[in-house]
């Protein structure tokens, strides 16, 4: 497993458990979801796997070194790299400047974070049109890319996407899935949380369940045991039925 998250919990203030024994595996090259209603714990799981929440208890590995406690700064050098829900794009930078932060750890080898920007530069094409413009001039949907873009200038080993789709219109929803979807036939490992059940049903290899804070189930896609299947239809089903198809296969 590249990261192995074991029984952890995790707590905002004192006796106010956020996460209750939470356990997740995800294996390399593969892309996992987590998925669950507001408020289930899905973003304090990543910002705790990325170190900006303390586990009380418990254990996360990964690549096989133990990580809980690490800073954030640490784990990027050792092949983390998260992309938040909230937006975090510098707007009075350029695209290549945004680009040029992701790579604060090359920053010594400036032939390498160029090599680096031509990469990402050829995964997301419409970015290099704008390259020179002000990133606070870039639609909703254009900055999630940008946002992803600067993460990936490390190559990184696993990329934690916090609600990829948060705030965007559903056409340009499609479109950053479209660009996970390229991301995944490269071979990264993500790990995924969104609101959007049918594109994380649609994109994901393993799916986890939780609700209030507790794993209710998950495992391979096309293997989940008939409770979580049922449940995450119930979830669907309130999506106004979008992506209850993806369910029919298994």
């Amino acid at each position: 497993m590249l990261l192995d998250v074991r029984d952890i919990y995790v707590e905002y203030q004192r006796d106010i458990e956020i996460l209750k024994g939470v356990s997740i595996s995800v294996r390399e090259g593969y892309v996992s979801s987590v998925i669950g209603p507001n408020g289930a714990g899905k973003s304090t799981l990543l910002k705790t796997v990325m170190g900006i929440l303390k586990p009380k208890r418990g254990s996360i590995i990964f690549d096989g070194k133990k990580i809980e406690g690490k800073q954030p700064n640490e784990l990027v050098k050792m092949g983390l790299t998260y992309v938040p829900q909230r937006r975090s794009i510098f707007p009075q930078l350029t695209v290549k400047e945004n680009l040029e932060m992701g790579a604060w750890t090359l920053r010594k080898n400036e032939s390498e974070v160029r090599r680096r920007m031509r990469e990402v530069l050829e995964l997301f094409p419409s970015l290099s049109e704008k390259i020179n413009e002000k990133a606070g001039l870039l639609s909703g949907g254009q900055a999630r890319m940008l946002e992803i873009a600067r993460a990936l200038m490390t190559s990184p080993k696993l990329l934690l996407l916090d609600e990829p789709s948060f705030g965007l219109s559903p056409l340009m929803t499609n479109k950053v899935y479209e660009t996970i979807t390229d991301l995944k036939k490269t071979g990264i490992t993500i790990l995924l949380v969104d609101q959007n059940l049918g594109k994380c049903m649609e994109l994901s290899d393993y799916v986890y369940v939780i609700e209030l804070g507790s794993v209710r189930g998950g495992g391979k896609r096309d293997e989940m045991p008939a409770d979580v299947k049922e449940i995450i239809r119930r979830w669907l089903e309130a999506e106004e039925g979008k992506g209850v198809e993806s369910l029919s296969a298994s």
